[in-house]
């Protein structure tokens, strides 16, 4: 199978060629997940690899790549409905979709989209409002973040409401949602889901820091988290059966707090935690993902006991 993988940012897709730009923080995480993503997908013998590795061909070989492919794992953020509009590009062209399908896309790209869907079914998630939405009163502080923006990229804390607000109509974007600030630990989810059932591949530790009242990425620790309980476990079901479409490679970010667990957001395609999965669990999650296309619900490939592994990108920015 030729198998066409790219990573939109650093290969190019958001020099300002095709209309956007995309920040440094991006085009390096998407280095270093695409990367990952080269060198598991390099260890199938049954895999041809294709791909966009220098800067600034994106536009010129998109197109190509696609046309020699069998297969296409596209890496993008959601922002924009850039991962969407790329996936249906794939699907148009008759490739198969290493991915999401877009209507699932589609509700993960807006955080706004992903808390009633998921509140709708159940899920306890993080309250989300736009400006223009009565605001409850919350003695706490309010977090901002572009409905569909990118890890922790233009996110924001302040105070309180008033303060939020008054930055939002400052900053002259109508694109933010506002969350009340929660107390707890963060972490993450990597998910392999498929139809009706989602596997917990790692549970994960997340490393955020605020520097002038913005949140910065550092890193994480993936299987830091253990789910003797399973309530991990569950939660990758409800997540799943409340967003259908979801496929493959899955990343849910999650606080735990003294009530429990809730979510912030859905990312339906490769988070930085994907970089340090295949030394954590002794198995091959690239090989994972392709194994849905043959045998959905079939016996999983061997995997040891997961061991801690850090992923640290704190030295590259605030995505």
């Amino acid at each position: 199978m030729k198998v066409f993988a790219f990573d939109y940012a650093s290969g190019g897709g958001g020099d300002g060629s095709t209309g956007a730009t995309s920040p440094d923080s991006l085009k390096h995480h998407g280095r270093i997940m695409l990367g990952a993503l080269l060198a598991d997908l390099a260890a199938l013998p049954e895999i041809e690899l294709i791909t966009i590795s220098e800067p600034g061909l994106f536009a010129h070989r998109f197109d190509a790549c696609l046309q020699a492919a069998d297969a296409v794992w596209p890496l993008a953020p959601e922002a924009g409905g850039l991962l969407e509009r790329l996936s249906r590009q794939v699907l148009r062209r008759n490739r198969i979709l290493l991915g999401s399908r877009p209507a699932a896309l589609r509700v993960a790209a807006s955080k706004l989209r992903t808390a009633r869907a998921l509140a709708r079914a159940g899920v306890a998630v993080a309250a989300t409002y736009t400006p223009g939405q009565a605001l409850p009163d919350w003695s706490g502080g309010w977090v901002v973040k572009p409905d569909d923006g990118a890890g922790c990229l233009n996110t924001r804390i302040f105070p309180d409401a008033n303060t939020a607000l008054a930055w939002i109509a400052a900053s002259g974007d109508a694109g933010y949602v506002l969350q009340p600030f929660i107390q707890g630990k963060l972490g993450s989810l990597s998910l392999l889901c498929c139809e009706d059932d989602a596997q917990v591949l790692s549970c994960n530790e997340q490393r955020i820091a605020v520097r002038d009242n913005q949140f910065h990425f550092l890193g994480t620790t993936v299987n830091s988290i253990c789910d003797d309980a399973g309530r991990f476990a569950r939660l990758a079901q409800s997540v799943n059966a409340a967003i259908p479409g979801l496929w493959g490679y899955v990343g849910v970010d999650f606080i735990v707090t003294g009530q429990g667990v809730v979510v912030l957001e859905v990312n339906p395609r490769l988070t930085t935690s994907y970089c340090g999965l295949h030394a954590s669990i002794g198995c091959n999650p690239a090989a994972l993902v392709l194994d849905l296309l043959e045998r959905p619900t079939g016996t999983p490939r061997a995997r040891t006991k997961p061991v801690a592994v850090s992923v640290d990108v704190a030295a590259f920015g605030s995505a």
